[in-house]
């Protein structure tokens, strides 16, 4: 069965909090331009960090493409602009403290294999090894969550749907880029398959994460 959203579907929207707090539209991430949302386990997790890190890296290649890149974390705002600041990134950050928007990008937790497998114990130990990379606690999230990549283009159209097969397993940024640098070239890749890293190749309906109710407020909790 396809996890949703795949390649070629609209891609959910939400309302989350920006880093002072206040709320927005996930989807005004990818109005202007492609958004790459970039969703955390939780903010000290080395795996998220790294990819973090590797993504700043490369921060001026992301510019160039028109994209935006978003990370997405169920801490606080204040957690949100500490981790950012911490890891030296101008790139947007929101939070989801309910999990809402994980849940609507098939983001679920994980199996005891995919958190705590042998696939796993080596790229820990080579976050550990470095300061900024290495575990600092759970900073909120789950232990157990799994994070996941996505590229949606300016037409709220899912282009990349990367879901980690395990909790190490974040997509390489050549891999995006790729995927950027071809969003002129027509209509979304909708083939089956995969690329082996856990990046979704198939290709429903959209749904809103804290629909808004009256007065264009959030109505939490609600599906």
């Amino acid at each position: 069965m396809t996890i949703r959203p795949a390649i070629g579907d609209p891609a959910p929207d939400a309302f989350l909090l920006d880093k002072s707090g206040s709320m927005t539209r996930l989807s005004f991430s990818w109005r202007d331009h492609a958004a790459v949302l970039v969703f955390l386990r939780y903010f000290g997790c080395p795996f998220c960090q790294m990819h973090v890190v590797a993504l700043r890296a490369d921060e001026d290649r992301f510019r160039e493409a028109d994209a935006a890149v978003v990370l997405i974390g169920q801490g606080s705002p204040e957690q949100g602009a500490r981790f950012c600041a911490e890891k030296r990134v101008s790139f947007t950050c929101l939070l989801d403290p309910h999990a809402f928007a994980y849940e609507e990008y098939g983001l679920g937790r994980g199996s005891i294999a995919q958190v705590f497998g042998l696939r796993v114990i080596s790229p820990f130990l080579s976050a550990n090894v470095h300061a900024e990379t290495r575990q600092r606690g759970m900073r909120e999230g789950s232990m157990m969550q799994m994070p996941g990549t996505f590229v949606v283009d300016t037409a709220g159209v899912v282009r990349l749907a990367h879901r980690n097969r395990t909790i190490a397993d974040s997509p390489r940024n050549e891999m995006i880029l790729d995927v950027l640098a071809g969003l002129g070239s027509g209509a979304p890749d909708t083939g089956n398959g995969s690329d082996g890293s856990g990046t979704d190749r198939t290709a429903g309906t959209t749904h809103a994460v804290w629909p808004a109710g009256q007065g264009g407020q959030p109505v939490r909790g609600a599906r």
